[in-house]
């Protein structure tokens, strides 16, 4: 328990660290990407931040008033300063300024990142102000520009650049950047939608139902699997939404993230001998640094070309992490090993990014971290433990509405039979 414990304060101390903590600053309250270029923030990364803020507070890390002042503050920055398109935000921005970081896009799951972040931090405050800022942001949402019909049904777009050959836009005539049609980390952004003052309630399930589920297997575990299945996409939405509380009316998510987890765990001891970082005490692929930079990482059952893999030999200890609420004794022990055989894997902010073991027996560990990684970290490693983001996300009032709009019930009142 005690690496658990310190991977906790590591990974919050890290987003502490890089956050612009000067209120002066006209980038106050943001959180940078990575220390590979701190310079640049990440509004994903502040979204972590602002449930991290909670935890800290809980943990005596930092006082109400501290909180409440760097919310409060981060709120009107991206009342005020940070770039959005119809009330979504740009993905990267200057850490100093909060003006748009060169040419990135206008990202949908970034953006629902940091309203999550920003529901459960004001949930938690039960301050006025805070709440009316965050009011003004969710309100001012042109979600209608972020809907279009795809192959009949209602889809959420997945970003916007306005710059010819900007992030993902490349040389494409259309500013629109490709769509969420597929099971993968967008969960949240229903629930978004759902908690709007003019969302449309027929309109809402829609949106949510109308997303492709492909069932896939390996092994006896059969799951919904997303197109390149690395960790991430069954862990981002978890980390606000406790979908073991709560039950969607078509999919048990919890179960289904478990045996993803699951699925990874024997993907990654089966394939020991083709890739040598791997082993029982080492899985958990997701998207993490390599040598070659930041890259996604995935097991079959995959939609790659023929069912392939997305395996760069390198264990990322976020992906393991991140399932702690799913399979709490495996990831516990898991990083538990890793510390103990692995010490120069547990840095200054805790567990490093990626390992990867060198053809000559020696092991690579990253010298840096990514902001996205060390939050979901913090996040899901709390909850297994304490809850404390789930509790204050599902007291928000538009959580709540949200939930009764998509008829998501509690355990409970599925078992008593209740509609």
């Amino acid at each position: 328990m005690d690496t658990i414990q310190k991977e906790i304060k590591a990974s919050y101390d890290f987003l502490f660290d890089h956050l612009n903590n000067d209120p002066t600053s006209p980038g106050y309250g943001l959180v940078s990407d990575s220390t590979i270029r701190p310079e640049m923030a990440s509004i994903a990364s502040v979204g972590f931040a602002l449930s991290a803020w909670i935890i800290g507070v809980k943990q005596g890390w930092m006082t109400y008033e501290e909180m409440r002042q760097i919310v409060k503050g981060t709120l009107m920055t991206f009342r005020d300063r940070v770039p959005h398109y119809k009330g979504l935000f740009v993905h990267f921005v200057e850490r100093s300024t909060a003006n748009r970081f060169r040419n990135s896009e206008y990202s949908t799951i970034d953006s629902t990142l940091f309203f999550n972040g920003a529901l459960a931090a004001t949930a938690f405050l039960e301050d006025l102000e805070c709440h009316q800022l965050l009011d003004m942001l969710l309100d001012r949402i042109d979600w209608e520009a972020y809907i279009f019909e795809y192959i009949g049904k209602p889809t959420f777009r997945m970003a916007y650049n306005p710059t010819i050959g900007g992030a993902y836009r490349e040389h494409s005539k259309d500013p629109w950047i490709y769509h969420w049609h597929m099971t993968a980390e967008q969960l949240t952004m229903y629930i978004l939608y759902a908690s709007s003052l003019n969302a449309n309630p027929q309109l809402a399930n829609e949106l949510y139902l109308g997303f492709e589920r492909k069932l896939g297997t390996y092994k006896d575990l059969e799951y919904l699997y997303s197109p390149s299945n690395g960790l991430f996409v069954y862990q981002y939405s978890h980390a606000w939404i406790d979908f073991s509380t709560y039950r969607a009316p078509d999919v048990d998510w919890f179960d289904n993230s478990r045996k993803a987890t699951l699925g990874n765990f024997r993907w990654c001891v089966d394939h020991q001998e083709e890739f040598s970082t791997l082993s029982e005490h080492m899985w958990g692929l997701t998207a993490c640094l390599t040598k070659q930079g930041y890259r996604p990482q995935g097991v079959q059952p995959t939609d790659l070309p023929n069912g392939e893999h997305e395996c760069m030999n390198v264990f990322p200890p976020s992906g393991v992490a991140g399932s702690a609420p799913f399979a709490k004794e495996l990831v516990f022990s898991t990083l538990e090993w890793v510390e103990q055989h692995h010490p120069k894997a547990f840095g200054a902010y805790g567990f490093v990014d990626g390992i990867e073991k060198n053809q000559d027996g020696s092991y690579w560990y990253c010298p840096d971290y990514i902001g996205i990684n060390k939050g979901i970290t913090l996040l899901m490693l709390d909850n297994a433990l304490n809850k404390t983001t789930w509790t204050y996300y599902h007291k928000h009032p538009r959580v709540i509405k949200a939930l009764q709009v998509l008829h998501f019930l509690k355990w409970e009142e599925l078992h008593h039979g209740i509609d």
